[in-house]
């Protein structure tokens, strides 16, 4: 492994493969559902790398602004 690189799975020279793999895993019936928490932004409509996300821990109901996301 080379972790000193970073990809993201939509990258534009990536999409390929990517829907490769996601192909052969499903003809293979080795993909799953699950319930997990899921970095999800409202504003791009995708879901984000962990190392793209800031995390704060809160101990109770918080309203915090999120930049970039319309009320």
């Amino acid at each position: 492994m080379d972790w000193d690189r970073l990809y993201f799975t939509m990258d534009n020279n990536l999409t390929t493969a990517v829907k490769e793999a996601f192909v052969r895993l499903h003809e293979k019936n080795l993909l799953y559902r699950a319930n997990r928490l899921v970095n999800w932004s409202c504003k791009m409509k995708t879901a984000l790398s962990d190392i793209e996300v800031e995390k704060i821990e809160l101990t109770g109901p918080t309203k915090l602004h999120v930049p970039n996301h319309d009320e």
